[in-house]
């Protein structure tokens, strides 16, 4: 996507609040008449700040995607069936209607209509939307009557999202963010009802979950470790690994159902589409690999630490009475 060319078209302003504490929902008619230094402030914050492979979504539901809120004004925005104030309200409306929880914050919420955002050599408009919860605090300088003072102003800075999305004409992709999200979570799962891409990171931190996952469901710890050295062969000289090759792995040593069972947990837990197959790039999946290899649990709640030039060969316990006695082989690297 390239955004060097678009424009903002209208900005509207609705005041959201919390209704469990029956705060009010203030509904603006009509938009902000637009400056230029106006416009390069929501450009270069609200636009480029959200624009990012983390930020990538889907909008979503449980039976059909037309029934998703969000998906349905917007669709009905781009085909001209309401007017942009119209499109506003709507989300507005929804947004107040989506919150379930009397510790979301009141805010502002702006509603943004861009032109000329270009995707594969051509344009597109979108709608950004974006919820202030929070206000920054600025100092400002000027001269009163000769004499120099100092001001205390609050307002709302474009380049610190507090919650947004941008959503795209003819695009299934949507850019969602949610800085306060360890507060609530109603802006991506109640009212865009979106499910994220994963991204590079998200790729390898779910690979090596199922790779742990299958790892602790091995009870012997020569065959766990041998596991995570024909996982780790995998990597050697590729950019990139694909799931169905981890999988394939795993099923030499657990069942089947391990793997799918957890995959489906991750997948639920972290809000992600449900990809059966990912290509994930070996340089972060394998430095997390290294790491989990440096440690293997011996049983009987011990674990060892394992120097970089050896690998683990077998363990035995022999127990009398009180004493444990461990037996550990290790090998270098070539044998």
């Amino acid at each position: 996507m390239e955004i060097g060319e678009s424009v903002v078209q209208s900005v509207i302003l609705h005041q959201i609040g919390n209704r469990l504490r029956e705060e009010p929902l203030i509904l603006a008619d009509q938009c902000f008449s637009l400056t230029n230094s106006i416009s390069n402030l929501i450009l270069g914050g609200y636009l480029r700040g959200i624009v990012s492979s983390k930020n990538q979504y889907i909008l979503s539901h449980e039976s059909n995607i037309a029934l998703n809120d969000v998906a349905h004004h917007t669709s009905a925005f781009f085909s001209k069936k309401i007017s942009f104030v119209e499109l506003s309200k709507n989300l507005a409306s929804h947004l107040y209607t989506s919150t379930h929880h009397p510790n979301i914050a009141a805010g502002d919420l702006f509603v943004i209509q861009f032109e000329n955002l270009k995707i594969d050599d051509k344009y597109s408009p979108a709608i950004g939307i974006y919820k202030s919860e929070s206000k920054q605090q600025y100092i400002s300088a000027h001269t009163d009557g000769g004499t120099r003072k100092l001001e205390v102003s609050s307002g709302i800075n474009p380049e610190l999202i507090d919650k947004g999305v941008l959503i795209i004409e003819n695009s299934k992709t949507i850019y969602a963010i949610d800085r306060l999200s360890s507060r609530t979570k109603y802006w991506i799962d109640d009212f865009l009802k979106a499910k994220q891409l994963p991204d590079e990171k998200t790729k390898s931190a779910v690979a090596i979950g199922l790779v742990e996952k299958v790892r602790e469901n091995i009870e012997n710890p020569a065959a766990r470790h041998k596991f995570c050295d024909e996982v780790a062969a995998l990597c050697v000289d590729r950019d990139e690994i694909l799931s169905s090759e981890i999988k394939e792995v795993s099923e030499k040593y657990v069942p089947l159902n391990i793997w799918n069972t957890e995959l489906n947990r991750i997948i639920e837990r972290k809000g992600l589409v449900n990809h059966e197959e990912m290509s994930i790039p070996t340089k972060n999946f394998n430095a997390k690999l290294k790491k989990a290899l440096s440690r293997i649990d011996l049983g009987h709640d011990i674990t060892l630490a394992i120097p970089k030039n050896l690998s683990f060969k077998s363990v035995d316990f022999t127990i009398n009475g009180q004493t444990v006695k461990i037996d550990v082989t290790l090998e270098t690297g070539n044998g």
